[in-house]
């Protein structure tokens, strides 16, 4: 029976992850299969802007400002990080829907996955406590810290992306942000801080989430996760806004589907780093505010910058 499970949870993990709209719309189903996982819905949108960063390497802003290679650079960072935190993480969620279903802890299985065991303790102690907060920040922990190593601090993505000024020109204009949006056409969210950095990750993370399950806010951002199909689009959103937009391609127009190799023997990172305390802590969340204009302005100045490259190359094209 043991082995029955493992080829099934193995089957569904990678049918699902087969690009970003799917892995999208797997946290979303699961999500309203078991809304006490809150991750899963954190996932969904989290999952949702990265959909969104990709297709924006389509417009003729980035297309301008990047060259081939460094657009393919990019892309396969946002799908390669995107890839690997979910192939660690639906198995966790099938496990435990699979335990639900038997009415036992299964997280046994966990180990076969090549899951971390302290997210194998997580399990079983949300499993008896019923604590939905400790396991949401025990999801933002494992996965940021899951990434660190292969994906942020990987050599080929370290010299194609993060030391390559077009990156640091993107932190400068903060230009990543992780969007909210609702049917209303309000954007809340926040912008990305350092992303190499993995506790301002998990910071980062707690907050969009506190934003995300705020009671007021929570069923503006349900009702537009319920009716809007994913596309990889930022046009799910940008059609309830007043202002003009770029037109983006959905995902399955922009890129084909990436393959990827999992590596099997891939080390734990509990082994190598420590649990820290501040990582459990709430986050001191404001005024929930939006951040829409902020943002639409950030892109325009890109947008004007890019412009400002392409006329001065010109010009010393007509000067030669």
């Amino acid at each position: 029976m043991v082995q029955l499970w493992i080829h099934y949870i193995k089957e569904q993990t990678e049918k699902h992850n087969i690009d970003n709209v799917s892995r999208t719309k797997a946290y979303l189903d699961f999500y309203e299969r078991n809304p006490n996982i809150q991750w899963a819905f954190l996932a969904s949108f989290v999952s949702r802007n990265a959909g969104w960063n990709m297709t924006d390497l389509s417009t003729e802003t980035y297309q301008n400002l990047l060259s081939k290679r460094e657009l393919k650079s990019l892309y396969l960072t946002y799908e390669s990080a995107n890839w690997y935190i979910f192939q660690d993480a639906y198995p966790q969620l099938l496990i435990y829907q699979l335990s639900v279903e038997q009415r036992r802890p299964m997280f046994f299985l966990l180990k076969h996955f090549h899951v971390s065991a302290f997210m194998e303790k997580m399990w079983y102690e949300f499993y008896k406590k019923k604590d939905l907060n400790q396991l949401l920040y025990a999801q933002i922990i494992n996965e940021q810290n899951l990434i660190q190593h292969p994906i942020i601090e990987n050599e080929p993505y370290q010299k194609k992306v993060f030391r390559r000024i077009p990156y640091h020109l993107q932190s400068i204009f903060h230009m990543n942000a992780v969007l909210l949006p609702t049917l209303k056409g309000d954007l809340y969210g926040d912008f990305v801080p350092r992303f190499k950095q993995v506790t301002k990750r998990i910071q980062f993370g707690k907050k969009i989430a506190s934003i995300l399950f705020d009671s007021n806010h929570y069923p503006l951002f349900k009702a537009f996760a319920d009716q809007i199909e994913v596309t990889g689009s930022r046009t799910e959103y940008e059609q309830f806004l007043n202002e003009k937009c770029i037109e983006t391609p959905t995902l399955d127009q922009a890129f084909a589907n990436t393959k990827h190799q999992l590596i099997e023997r891939r080390t734990d990172w509990h082994d190598q780093k420590r649990v820290q305390k501040r990582w459990f802590k709430d986050v001191s969340t404001k005024e929930i505010k939006t951040i829409g204009e902020q943002f639409y302005a950030k892109r325009a100045a890109l947008e004007n910058l890019t412009n400002t490259i392409e006329k001065a190359k010109d010009a010393f094209a007509e000067k030669k």
